[in-house]
């Protein structure tokens, strides 16, 4: 039904996405077609979605012989295990036949982990078209940095943006509060920023910066969109024929 081979390098790119996949669902459901390899999916709260593509020319090998496109789900912890234990091999194969999802590799010896896995009849989730009126590009691991500091005091972070500079702002109930600032062109951090009006929202930290932790390794630039109390858009600049983009609701101030 469904054979693809995937690098040393990838593989270790799969893990990763794998690990924001295991943190935002219980059941991980790819749906793959001729052309290509994807997830997109919302949490149970439905405040968070991962869309994560992976072209046909993204793999070394790419088999498909369905007659239509597939949707397979898989518990996503064990997925997320069982990439983990090929860690350390050279190249990775994912299998989809007879109910069973399977990851695998041949190098250096065979390793074969088989997942039961359903079938099922569903439309892709449709992306939100929003129009943003705020849009920067930041270095990942700033990113990270901020949401991390941001962690110290609060479950929440305030964004805004006006003129050529984005603001990061949390608050703990104590009083205390962190603030982060990215001037474009003084900091080399922000790459870009085009703000059509003056935006701010506030968002929940928690998926967040476990999305941006986990794909600071492996992406170097983001651009992230909002408007005021609209959901926030984190495109990540990844490899050719890969795509990985995290839309977060804004959250209601209290």
């Amino acid at each position: 039904m469904f054979r693809g081979v995937l690098d040393k390098d990838k593989l270790k790119r799969w893990i990763k996405i794998v690990t924001t996949i295991d943190a935002l669902v219980e059941e991980a459901c790819f749906r793959i077609s001729p052309d290509q390899f994807m997830f997109r999916e919302v949490d149970s709260t439905r405040v968070s979605m991962i869309n994560f593509v992976a072209e046909k020319d993204y793999f070394d090998l790419y088999e498909f012989n369905a007659d239509s496109d597939i949707t397979i789900c898989v518990q996503s912890d064990r997925l997320l295990k069982f990439s983990k234990l090929l860690s350390k091999a050279d190249e990775l194969i994912i299998e989809v036949e007879d109910g069973k999802f399977i990851l695998a590799s041949t190098k250096p010896y065979e390793k074969r982990f088989i997942l039961p896995a359903a079938l099922e009849e569903r439309e892709a989730l449709r992306i939100p078209q929003v129009d943003f009126k705020a849009r920067a590009r930041i270095v990942v691991p700033t990113l990270k940095d901020i949401f991390n500091d941001a962690r110290a005091l609060s479950e929440t972070i305030t964004i805004h943006a006006e003129e050529n500079e984005i603001s990061f702002i949390s608050k703990s109930e104590e009083g205390f509060q962190a603030e982060h600032k990215l001037k474009y062109p003084d900091n080399v951090e922000i790459l870009d920023i085009v703000v059509d009006e003056p935006s701010t929202s506030i968002y929940s930290l928690e998926y967040l910066y476990r999305v941006v932790k986990e794909l600071a390794s492996i992406s170097g630039v983001v651009t992230l969109s909002f408007s005021t109390d609209y959901p926030l858009s984190l495109n990540f600049e990844m490899l050719e024929y890969e795509t990985y983009q995290f839309i977060h609701a804004p959250r209601s101030e209290e």
